[in-house]
This record gives C-alpha cells, structure tokens and sequence, in this order.
C-alpha cells in the first residue's frame, strides 16, 4: 500500500465515520428506554447554619450546547427534585439571593443509571465565589474527548497494588516497554507532568520514579496528544499528567487511608495519607514505601560482515535487581479571603537500587570457529534523591472567572551510582582460562538543579446567556521561564596487580556540565458560536543552552528561537456527534545524556556517547476526530498525521574489531499517520468496557555519515479493560495488550502481548477492601527487535519476571464516611494543580 493511498483511505474512513454517526438513529438501539424513568434529586441548606433554604434555583444545563434543560425551585424543606430529565451530560446550577452559586459539573444520566442523588448543597451567604458540587455517582474509568482522554484511576482494579507504569498499561494510546519508558502512538518523546507541572523527580530516571508511584496515590491520568499553545511544547506525541491526590473533606475534619501490597517473588508496598481540613486551612500529607525485586534475562545475536575474524557475536545475560524506595509529599492549602489563595508543597523520594547481572560474550570467525571468549559480571548500586518543593498563588477579580495564578517551583536530583566490574577471560568451553580477571570501578555522581517561575491570566469577554458558569469567549497569556543546571561527574579506576592498587583512569573519565534556559510566552483565544467553537494560540520560546566537557576542555552553545501555534476548530453535527480539527506545532528537545560526547564503555563491545552538535526535532501535528455520544457509551474515531524534522535517532556503526559504537544523530524527516479507535461506556449497568485499537504508517528517511537511513512499516495496538461488578460479591477486572511489529530507523521491534486479571472485595461500607491482581497471566511479555546497518545485522531481545500475583488490603476512614467515596473535587482544585504550561 503506498503512501497516497493509506493517507486517502484514512481520510476517506474518517469522513465516513462521521456520517454514519451523523445518520445515526434512536430506533437503532436494541434497548428499549423509553419506559425508564429518570430523576435527579437533592438538597439546599445555609452553609453556616444548616437550616434548608426554600425558593432556591435549581437550573440543568445541557453541556453539549448550553440550553437549559429543565429547571424547579426548592420546597419549605430545602429538597428538589428534577424528574423525566433525558439521557445526556449536564451541568446542575444552584442559586440563591445573597448566597453563593454552586455547580455540580459533567453530571450524567443514562439508562443503567437514570437515578442521581446530588446530596446536600450548603450555600454560603454573602459570597460570590463558585464553588463545585460533590457528586456520589460513579464515574466512568475512562472520560474522553477529542483533544483530552481523562482515566480515573480508582475505577481500575490493578491500582489497588499496581504502580502508575501499571495504570498507564490500560490507558488507549499508551504502550510501555521493558525498560519502562512510555510511549504514545509509538513515540516514545512525549512530556510526561506531575500535578500539571515538570518534576525533578523524573528528571533523571523517569521509569524508576514511576514504579515507585502507588497507583492508589494517584486520582486521575490526562491525556493530552494535541495540547495548545498554553501547555509546554516539549514531546512529540504529547504530554501525559499525573494527577496525585490530595484528598479533603469539604467541612472540618480528616480522612486517613492505608494500605499495603505484597506480590510474589518479594514485592511489597505501604502506603498511607493523612489529611485535616479546619476553616480555610487544609493541611495534608502522603507516603509510600517500596521493595520491588525482579529478575530479567537477555540475549544479542550479531553478524559482523566486516571481520572474518569476529564475523559472529552471541551474547547471553542474566540479572537481578533490587529496588528501595521511599516516596513522601506534604503541603498545605490556605484560602486567605474570598479571592486569594496560598498553597504549599513539599515532595522528596529517596531511592536505593542494585542489580547484578552476569554476562557471556562468544566470539566465531565466519566458519563458526570459536575466536574469542569472556564473561562480565556488574556489580551496580546507585542511590538517588529528589526532591519538588512548589508555592503556588491565585487571585480572582470582580469580575467572575478573571483570574490571575502564578506559581515557583525549585526541583532537585542527586544521583550516586558505582559499578564494580570483573571481567574475565574464558576457554572455549565458556571456563576461565587461567589468567588473571580485570577489574574496574566506574563512578557518577550527578546533580540536577531546576528553578520554574510561570504565571498565567484569564480574562473572560462573554458568558452562555443561559448559563452564566460558562465562558463562549475568554483570552489567556502567560509567561514561563525555565533554568536548569546538570553536573555529571564520571570517574574510572582500573585494578593494577604490580601495584596491588587502584589506578585512575583519566582517559576514561569525564565531568560534563550542561546549562540551559527557556523563556516563553503564550496567548490563546477562544470563541462559541452555536454549535462551532474555535481556539487560536501562539507560543515564544527563546532557548539558551551550553555545554561544557572538562576532560577535553571543549564547550558547545546552541541558542535558538521557536514558535509554536496551535489551532483548534470544534463543530457540533448533530445533538449527540461532535467533530474536532486541530493542527499544533511541537518540539522534542535532547536529553543531556543525548548530548555528551563522552564514550561510555560499560560493555566493551557495544559502546555508547552522545552528540553535542544534537539538534532539537520539530513536529506538526494534525488531528481529526470525531466522537459519538450514545446513551450509556461513547465511541471516538480519530486521524492523526505527525510530519517531523531533524528526526533524533540512535545510530548504530559495527568496526572490524567487533565492536559497535551508538550515537544519536539527526536525520532528515520522518512522517507518521494512522487512526485511532476508542469505546468507552457501560453495556449493562455491572459491566463497563474501555476498548482501544490504534493502526499506524511510520515512515523515515535521512542519511548519515552519507549512509542512507530509508525504513517504513505499520503497527498497530489493541487494549481491552472490562469491569464487571457481581452485587455484594466482588469486582473482577480484565486487561489484554497487543503492540504489532514497529519500525526503528535501523529495523524494527517484534510483538509484545499481555493479559492481566484483578478481584476486589469491599467490607465495611466499602471503607475496607481486598484485592488480588495477578499480572501477564500467560508469561508472554517479551522485548525483540531487529536491526541492519552498514555491514552489520543483529537481534536482540529481553524477558522480565513479569507473571506476578499481588494482594492488597485497604482501609480508609474519616470525620464522614460518606465523603470517603468523594473524589478531590474538580473545580479550584483541579485548577490549582493544573494551571499552566
């Protein structure tokens, strides 16, 4: 299939999907659901005294397109009640003369859940401040749009002893490797936030900091593959935000949780939060402990053309790690007034880590006669710290939802690493040979600094008529500036046995130093007209970068500017379809380990270093996307095209001597351009489905070192999680993965599968649970890949321990446990955490 033909049967599908969604029909359904009768209740009372407000306004807000549905008043007792209200998703509005407004948003009413009891609202006099409705209605594992994917994390079963790597594992789009690092839409350069924000703690080893997450301490993940210009350009196929929680009551009083993990082969978690709310203040704290062993094996199979001699390479491994951690946040929110607000974290991990793998490495000439033998043991321990300590500021104006945040964060990461080599000579019978073993310690000590200031201001032009909690037009702007300051020490010493002592090694050793600064500034606006809505945004960013190698006293500058737009056009075809375009301008920076120039020799025939003369990558990406709205699931059909310049990749050259040398380099362009296909909803009201499939062209083309770098390919991904809940018995959760073969610049990646099982049982008013997860049921989680270069072909693949069985016990209490089943609220909160870039 050609380039021009994918590309016209891509487009040609979307369009069809959009109208066969637009000629979608009721009569269609197989479920009968005119006779289900729907009503939301609940009730209005003075926040100060409690006593039930009569004549309160209770307005439903469609928010599709901003008409009012339906609307009442309260009785003598403070109740209402909404009855034959239609399937949809809706904002509940309540007022009072003197009082503050209250929201319930996104509330939904569909036939496996036509009941909806708001509880009570208290209203507080003689405020004009909006505040959020707490809604005890389940919500769904996975909320989507076209431009933003919302998976709630407490609805998935494998966060009661999972990880946040474990979590991402379900969520469509997201694929993780064996090493750990993600992936969106198979790219792996993608920005991945804390709390809306970049962390010193991902800074150095992004996939340890995410196996050291609980799930259980996370409330939600957003997926962003298209963000605007408000959001921070860095990843090529987007950024992915983790959403800690921060959980308090919505009156005086606390709420504790605890729970703990232990899973087969030593694994084990704790993990317990605290947190107490008294007046304006809420004080709250969380910490994690983890001891994670695993075990992995690998293997590289290489073909030299180059060398008679050392024409094949086999090499065999086997490794074990240990992995300590220690996780802690604390902060406090504190509401100064009715439009200030100050708040305070403090998050710090602490991690110890050790692996030992031991290594063989066979040598044959081209007539398969052995040539050389010899086996490597490394002895690796790093210890690692970080630490986010971050002041956040809001004020909101007269005018309603003007508002104005601004935000200092220091972030910090150290990290200690020693690796003891021995590496000894073998007889062709893989025994040692007699001789003497040679032995070399390897040090790094590095520190990373990272200072971010950010500021950002709505100003709203124009509110729904009908529904003034929401904007048809606003302006946001805002200004970021970024320093980072990264020092890698690297120190070799090698054994000398005349001496009896350690001698430096200096040719090996190296002290890199890296600075960089990003300054930007960004403005949007946002329009409604009826149906059709529309966001324009720009983007400035001046970069100043320079590095520095002591050990050959060079420095490298790069300085450069780049803008970023971003265009969203949102149509609304029908009640219940809705189309979104949107075109935005992206870039993947290098990595400071990308940029040294320093070679590492850690395994002597497959070497490794940097490139200083790195470039940074751009991407344009362009998304169509259509979503369709039935009355209990949605169901999302996207097109993406990715075109990238400067593409980074590894590139790989084999010598005669039998050695390789991987460096990052750039090459000329690479396009990527495929449909993606998202269900998400609930076929009966026990039994809800999040299913996904993704398919996708890669195509990149370039030279380098006048080697010609053309591959193409397709590959594709499927997911499917199911929640099914047997009344008064227990959940039981289902996940599969499948990842097909995808393309690399020099070859490509094998198939990779897994299929994951969970239980949970609640007690005690669901205050108290059991679970049991058991992880790749099927032991078939395997990496391989394939790749060819100038005279050269290789394999390689890898295993992990990766069938595992967990169980978790779970408690949690509080001043009211029916708040217990509340999630962090969605309004200021989520604004706090997610303001910005």
């Amino acid at each position: 299939m050609t380039k021009k033909t994918f590309i016209f049967l891509l487009t040609a599908f979307i369009l069809l999907s959009a109208v066969l969604h637009a000629q979608d029909k009721p009569k269609r359904e197989k479920r009968d659901v005119s006779n289900i009768k729907t009503k939301i209740t609940g009730k209005v009372m003075d926040g100060e005294t409690g006593n039930p407000l009569e004549s309160a306004t209770i307005q439903l807000i469609k928010l599709k397109d901003s008409s009012r549905v339906a609307g009442t008043s309260t009785g003598k007792d403070g109740t209402f009640t909404l009855e034959q209200v239609p399937f949809g998703k809706f904002d509940l509005n309540v007022s009072f003369i003197g009082y503050n407004t209250a929201v319930a948003r996104s509330i939904m009413i569909t036939p496996n859940e036509p009941e909806l009891s708001i509880g009570e609202i208290k209203l507080k006099a003689g405020s004009e401040m909006v505040t959020e409705i707490e809604v005890t209605a389940e919500r769904n594992m996975m909320e989507m749009g076209i431009d933003k994917k919302v998976f709630n994390v407490e609805k998935d079963l494998m966060s009661q002893s999972g990880t946040a790597t474990d979590v991402l594992k379900n969520i469509p789009s997201v694929t993780v490797d064996a090493d750990g690092k993600v992936s969106i839409r198979g790219s792996g350069n993608i920005k991945i936030l804390i709390n809306g924000r970049p962390s010193g703690l991902l800074s150095t080893d992004p996939a340890g900091v995410l196996d050291q997450i609980p799930a259980s301490a996370i409330e939600r993940i957003e997926i962003m593959n298209n963000p605007s210009a408000k959001f921070d350009p860095e990843g090529m196929s987007g950024i992915i935000n983790i959403v800690l929680k921060k959980e308090s009551s919505d009156d005086n009083g606390y709420l504790f949780n605890l729970s703990g993990t232990a899973g087969t082969g030593d694994k084990y978690t704790l993990n317990a939060g605290l947190s107490y709310r008294t007046g304006g203040f809420t004080v709250y704290g969380n910490y994690t402990f983890r001891l994670f062993n695993m075990t992995m094996t690998g293997a590289l199979n290489r073909t030299n053309y180059l060398s008679d001699s050392l024409y094949f390479l086999t090499q065999s491994s086997d490794a074990k790690m240990k992995m300590l951690g220690h996780l802690a946040n604390a902060g406090f929110d504190y509401d100064l007034d009715k439009k200030n607000y100050l708040g305070m974290s403090l998050s710090y991990s602490l991690r110890d880590r050790s692996r030992y793998e031991n290594s063989f490495t066979n040598n044959f000439t081209n007539l398969l006669a052995p040539s050389s033998f010899y086996s490597r043991n490394n002895d690796d321990s790093e210890d690692e710290n970080g630490l986010d300590a971050t002041l956040n500021y809001k004020h909101k104006f007269d005018k309603k939802q003007e508002e104005l945040t601004a935000m200092f964060q220091y972030s910090l990461s150290k990290e200690n690493n020693t690796l003891a080599i021995v590496q000894q000579n073998l007889d062709f019978n893989n025994k040692p040979d007699g001789s003497a073993p040679q032995l070399e310690n390897d040090y790094t000590d590095e520190r990373m600094d990272i200072y971010t200031l950010q500021a950002d201001y709505t100003l709203p032009l124009k509110t729904d008529p009908e529904n003034p909690m929401k904007l048809k037009s606003k302006v946001e702007t805002g200004y970021k500036g970024y320093i980072r300051r990264t020092n890698s020490d690297f120190r070799v010493e090698n054994y000398n046995y005349t001496s009896s002592s350690w001698i430096p090694n200096n040719l090996l050793s190296n002290d890199f130093l890296y600075n960089e600064q990003i300054h930007a500034v960004y403005g949007t606006y946002e329009n409604t007209y009826k149906k059709f809505g529309y966001q324009i945004g720009l983007r400035l960013e001046e970069s100043l970068t320079k590095s520095e190698q002591d050990a050959s006293d060079l420095s490298y500058k790069n300085d450069y500017f780049s803008f970023f737009p971003s265009i969203f056009l949102k149509q609304g075809v029908l009640k219940d379809v809705e189309v979104q375009l949107s075109y935005t301008r992206r870039i993947n920076r290098p990595r400071t380990g990308m940029l040294n120039p320093f070679t590492d020799y850690s395994d002597p025939q497959n070497l490794r270093a940097g490139n200083p003369y790195l470039k940074p990558e751009y991407i344009n990406g362009f998304e169509l996307g259509v979503v369709k709205y039935f009355t209990s699931i949605s169901m999302t059909t996207s097109g993406f095209y990715r075109r990238l310049t400067d593409v980074i990749t590894r590139f790989t050259t084999v010598t005669d001597t039998g050695t390789s040398l991987t460096i990052p380099q750039n090459i000329s362009t690479g396009d990527t351009y495929g449909v993606e296909f998202i269900t998400s909803g609930g076929l009966y009201k026990w039994w809800f489905i999040n299913a996904s499939a993704s398919y996708f062209r890669t195509d990149l083309s370039g030279n380098v070192s006048s080697t010609e770098l053309n591959n193409s390919g397709y590959s594709w991904t499927a997911k499917l999680v199911s929640n099914m809940t047997f009344k008064d018995l227990f959940d039981f959760q289902l996940s599969y993965f499948y990842q097909g073969k995808s393309v690399q610049a020099q070859g490509f990646s094998e198939p990779v599968q897994s299929l994951d099982i969970a239980f949970k049982k609640d007690f005690m008013n669901k205050r108290m649970s059991l679970g049991l997860r058991v992880s790749d049921i099927f032991n078939s989680q395997r990496w391989a890949s394939t790749s060819t270069g100038e005279g050269y072909t290789a394999t390689f693949n890898r295993k992990r321990d990766s069938r595992n069985a967990f169980l978790t016990f779970s408690y949690r209490i509080g001043t009211d446990d029916k708040k217990m089943k509340k999630k962090q609220k969605n309004g200021e909160d989520e604004n706090r955490n997610d303001e910005g870039f």
